[in-house]
């Protein structure tokens, strides 16, 4: 299956788009060229082959698209896990998510893996993910604390609360970019529904600068 999906990428590849993609990632990864509406439909057809592959089957294609030197490799990984995910998952994934996360670690795949599968894996197994997230807390790895303030991004009302002002206490010291905007960015999330709570959290914590223009930008009209 990678093999046909690598040959049609490769036959669409468009040599003038994919500096412009490249620049847009800071030059991190190199791309073939192939927007998101082409890629998604070079992996339609395979749809139902993913479908009925084993868990470690899949498991081996996700790592073999991530060896891919072409970043829209790594992006059919994930079309790849969002087909089916919320139906497929299982506990053992959690160290086959934190490879993702660490491994080619940049916003474009973290943030769509995190806010929708690992999601997905926190509501289906929170005691297994609760023990890895400890882990996660105490790592010096900027992405896995990114992770843990947006994984809950789709919760909504479920969102919990105290935990969230928890991860946002002990990750607002860093200035790194990502991490601020993590901050913001949760925040923000939640005003959609209480920004009474975010604005007392951004008084109570006492967020500056990006982190708190994100989390006000609905809640202070409010």
């Amino acid at each position: 299956m990678l093999h046909h999906i690598i040959s049609e990428l490769e036959r669409i590849q468009d040599s003038q788009r994919a500096p412009a993609m490249e620049a847009y990632m800071k030059n991190r990864f190199a791309f073939l060229g192939v927007a998101a509406g082409p890629r998604k439909n070079v992996f339609k057809p395979f749809k139902e082959e993913w479908s009925n592959l084993s868990t470690p089957m899949r498991w081996d294609f996700i790592y073999e698209c991530w060896q891919h030197d072409a970043r829209e490799l790594q992006y059919i990984a994930l079309d790849a896990l969002l087909s089916d995910y919320k139906k497929r998952v299982v506990a053992s994934d959690i160290d086959h998510l934190e490879f993702l996360i660490t491994q080619k670690s940049w916003w474009d795949t973290i943030d769509l893996l995190v806010s929708h599968v690992v999601g997905t894996y926190a509501k289906k197994f929170p005691q297994e993910f609760a023990s890895r997230a400890q882990e996660w807390h105490a790592s010096t790895h900027f992405w896995l604390h990114r992770s843990l303030l947006i994984y809950q991004l789709k919760f909504k009302q479920e969102t919990n609360l105290d935990l969230l002002q928890f991860y946002i206490h002990s990750f607002k010291w860093n200035k790194e970019f990502f991490v601020q905007k993590a901050i913001g960015w949760s925040l923000r999330e939640v005003s959609k529904w209480n920004p009474a709570w975010v604005r007392q959290i951004v008084e109570q914590e006492g967020l500056t600068g990006l982190a708190k223009r994100e989390a006000l930008k609905y809640a202070a009209l409010v």
